[in-house]
């Protein structure tokens, strides 16, 4: 767990630096769109897939026997605001074991750590890249959404590099609010993630937003 904090802390920390170092911004229109299912009954949660992270050349890397991270970081915005209401995030360490056939996969977020098993790469992608009523945030956000216009942004990363300064961020997770930003900027702004888009050095970066979605009152 405290892994997938630090890669979460370097990955955001990088994100808000990028922007501060003058990255080039493009209009939010060019951040594409895509279907993600959303509900709001005890908490937030969200439901989409990101398997086409998965091209050839990453296939070809799973299978390599050498170790693969796969990242995902799952932002909630309320609709006219460009700062984090809320942070999920998905870690797996993929390693294809070449002698047994099978992936060994370390499968971490904010509250689990597990180690899991595949035959097949369709397990993996099951396992790291298919997100079902996964949640974003708590009931005590939940409240705060509530009749408002929220939507959802998504980054998926292959192999992310993260810097060593994450002492403050992991301080941060370890609170008891738990992933409520509460305004702190150091996760950097719509802007600095999505659309300056330089996001860190990774072998391959995917990252959407959702339409937006009607919180029930």
């Amino acid at each position: 767990m405290r892994k997938l904090r630090a890669l979460l802390a370097g990955l955001s920390l990088w994100a808000f630096a990028a922007l501060s170092g003058g990255a080039a911004a493009q209009p939010a229109s060019d951040i594409p769109v895509r279907p993600m299912a959303a509900s709001f009954r005890d908490l937030p949660a969200v439901s989409f897939s990101v398997r086409d992270l998965v091209d050839s050349e990453v296939v070809k890397k799973l299978q390599s026997g050498l170790p693969q991270t796969i990242t995902t970081r799952i932002y909630a915005y309320a609709e006219r605001n460009r700062e984090p209401l809320t942070i999920a995030a998905l870690s797996c360490r993929v390693v294809y074991d070449l002698w047994e056939g099978i992936y060994r996969i370390e499968r971490q977020t904010e509250t689990s750590d597990k180690t899991l098993t595949s035959r097949s790469l369709d397990g993996v992608v099951t396992q790291c890249l298919s997100f079902q009523n996964y949640p974003v945030g708590d009931a005590k956000l939940l409240e705060r959404m509530r009749g408002s216009q929220v939507y959802f942004a998504v980054v998926s990363e292959l192999n992310p590099l993260s810097p060593d300064a994450v002492q403050r961020i992991r301080r941060w997770l370890a609170r008891p609010t738990g992933s409520e930003l509460n305004g702190n900027a150091f996760f950097g702004s719509f802007v600095s993630i999505f659309v300056g888009r330089k996001l860190g050095e990774a072998e391959k970066i995917l990252s959407f937003r959702s339409s937006a979605h009607a919180v029930p009152p």
